[in-house]
């Protein structure tokens, strides 16, 4: 294996005797080498094998930059990752979690919060991802000696998620959420307060949501010709009834459909007891 290029002093570029072209790192790997140098195997501590020949320019510039404790944290964050969800994450998530791992640090030390106003519905969506965001704020804490806050947790769920799309795929993610968030806000607006996103109302309504927007944006919502029992619970719950006809105003104006009644009727039952319900 032959040094490439130094990127600084605990990171090389090298070529593997097979071609591959690797990112190697170890405690001063790169200390008096030079273009050509052998690399030592006794100083190696870890090697990334960059099959992605598009992606290694940005490996390499963000390894330049970058600690490489966060790397490294990076590297077990994922790593664990892939055995709880036994599944293909893009190589692109080393890139883009290191860099929110050092960027979310740098913001901390310098008592800066940017709140994610997504994280119950990533919570929701997502659980698994969640957990492992969870589990990454201990490793955080254990490697780093600092405490994120817990919505850093969505924040990594949602890098795992990204990590296991196509372009197409999540483009629907985050539509899909934008539009259930966008619900929930309209709903709050109408009643004038928040909802206890501790209920289990509110976890049924939140999937009820996530399905009834698949639904929409697949355009395949349930059907009901059944209009005299829409009249009969709106006239009951008059106010959700009031609430579901912004909710169908917002969908006319953004997917340019309507909802169905049994669809309308569905959401006016399930807006009563998010709303009015105590359990």
């Amino acid at each position: 294996m032959r040094v490439v290029k130094i990127l600084n002093v605990n990171i090389v570029l090298a070529d593997r005797e097979d071609g591959k072209e690797v990112i190697v790192m170890g405690k001063g790997i790169g200390f008096k080498s030079k273009p050509g140098d052998t690399v030592n195997e006794h100083e190696i501590e870890k090697v990334y094998i960059v099959e992605n020949k598009d992606m290694a320019s940005d490996m390499t510039a963000l390894m330049r930059e970058t600690p490489k404790e966060y790397l490294i944290l990076a590297d077990e964050i994922i790593s664990y990752a892939k055995d709880v969800l036994s599944r293909h994450l893009s190589e692109n998530l080393y890139v883009s979690l290191t860099d929110h791992l050092y960027m979310a640090a740098k913001r901390f030390k310098s008592n800066i919060t940017i709140q994610n106003r997504m994280r119950w519905e990533v919570q929701k969506f997502y659980p698994r991802e969640y957990q492992i965001g969870l589990q990454a704020l201990g490793m955080i804490r254990e490697k780093l000696g600092i405490s994120l806050p817990e919505e850093e947790a969505a924040n990594i769920a949602f890098h795992l998620v990204n990590a296991q799309q196509t372009e197409d795929n999540m483009s629907q993610v985050l539509m899909m959420t934008k539009t259930v968030n966008d619900i929930l806000n309209i709903i709050k607006i109408h009643y004038g307060v928040d909802f206890d996103t501790m209920s289990i109302n509110y976890s049924r309504f939140l999937t009820h949501l996530q399905f009834f927007v698949q639904r929409l944006m697949e355009n395949k919502m349930l059907e009901s010709q059944d209009s005299e029992l829409l009249d009969q619970i709106s006239n009951k719950y008059p106010e959700e009834g009031k609430c579901v006809a912004s909710i169908n105003t917002y969908i006319g104006a953004k997917f340019h459909r309507h909802m169905s009644n049994e669809e309308m009727l569905y959401l006016i039952i399930h807006i009563s007891r998010v709303m009015n319900r105590k359990e």
